[in-house]
Formats: structure tokens, C-alpha cells, sequence
């Protein structure tokens, strides 16, 4: 698709119609072939917003699993990318995902907002440091407290950089669903 756009904007100097049609035909190819290659296994997704993540383990163990909401753009600042929740061997796991990675070290400061409530969490950085992982209590609010809430204001702050937003999470409940459904055994 790069070379038939490149070629399209240099024949197209007589207008903006070749340009036009170049991106429509770029668009239409792409849509085709993201239907096309599709994995037919690959279930639906849950609920709008809340996408199925399933990567595969590059040393031949089981894929890692998530299911991932995109913060709000228009309310969050650019370094909050979203909220994650991971199958891992203890359950659930919660991360907030950022655009600036953090250093493997450093111990940021998360606090999250919900439905009038707030909670403080000294997050570990996932390397390469574009992921935040909060403690276990965060997982035991994915069913109570954070339940019925409709969005999560968060607020990341280190030494280094500071920034927060709102990530909305109605169909949470849907979502975990879907995620412990593809969770590997024992998992």
C-alpha cells in the first residue's frame, strides 16, 4: 500500500482527485485485507471499547492474554495509552498502560478515581516500561468497587513525569468474562 500511494500522489498533479482516489482505494484495501486475514477462531469482542489481546510466547510456552480499553483521547493527556487486565498464574492482573516508558526502577505513583472513591498504588514497571502493574488489591476492586463505575479518572506521577485522564470502562464486567474465558488452564 505504500508504493501505490507514493505513486499516486506523484502522478497526481493535476488535481485532487487522484489523491482521493488513492486514499479511498488505500482505505478499501486495507479494510479487505484486515477482514480477509482475519483469524476465524478469534472471538468476537465483548463489548465496544474493550479489545481481545492474545499474544503469542516467543519461547513456545502459552500466549499471554488481555483484554485492553484505550483512554479517553479528548480527556486524557497523550501519555496515557489505557487500562489492561492480564491473565497470569494468581488471577487477574491490572496495568496502566503508558505511551513514555518508565525506567525499570522507578516506582511510580498511581491514583485512580471512581464513583466518588480513590485509591493509591505504588506501581512496578513491566519491562520494557510502557506497562504499570498495580498490587493485588487492584484486582479484588475490578469486581467490587470499580464494578459499576462507568469511567476511571487516573493520575500517574514519578519523580520524572506526571500525567493522568479518564479511561472508560463500561462492559468491565463483560470484559472479564471474556478474559477468563480464553485464559489457558490453570491460569
Amino acid at each position: 500500500m505504500i508504493h501505490l500511494g507514493s505513486w499516486l500522489l506523484r502522478t497526481g498533479s493535476g488535481g485532487g482527485w487522484s489523491l482521493r482516489i488513492g486514499l479511498i482505494l488505500a482505505a478499501g484495501i486495507g479494510l479487505f485485507a484486515a477482514v480477509a486475514f482475519a483469524d476465524p477462531r478469534a472471538p468476537q469482542q465483548p463489548t465496544p471499547g474493550w479489545r481481545l489481546l492474545r499474544t503469542p510466547n516467543p519461547q513456545g510456552g502459552p500466549d499471554a492474554i488481555s483484554m485492553s480499553h484505550t483512554a479517553d483521547a479528548l480527556r486524557s493527556d497523550f501519555d496515557l495509552a489505557g487500562l489492561m487486565l492480564r491473565c497470569s498464574d494468581d488471577g487477574t492482573e491490572v496495568l496502566i498502560v503508558v505511551v513514555t516508558l518508565f525506567p525499570p526502577r522507578a516506582r511510580p505513583s498511581v491514583i485512580i478515581k471512581a464513583d466518588g472513591k480513590e485509591w493509591k498504588f505504588d506501581a512496578r514497571v513491566v519491562p520494557p516500561g510502557a506497562e504499570l502493574l498495580l498490587p493485588r488489591e487492584a484486582e479484588h476492586l475490578l469486581a467490587g468497587a470499580w464494578k459499576s463505575a462507568h469511567e476511571l479518572v487516573i493520575k500517574v506521577s514519578s519523580q520524572d513525569q506526571s500525567f493522568g485522564g479518564l479511561i472508560p470502562i463500561d462492559g468491565l464486567e463483560s470484559a472479564l468474562g471474556t478474559l477468563a474465558a480464553n485464559c489457558p488452564a490453570g491460569r
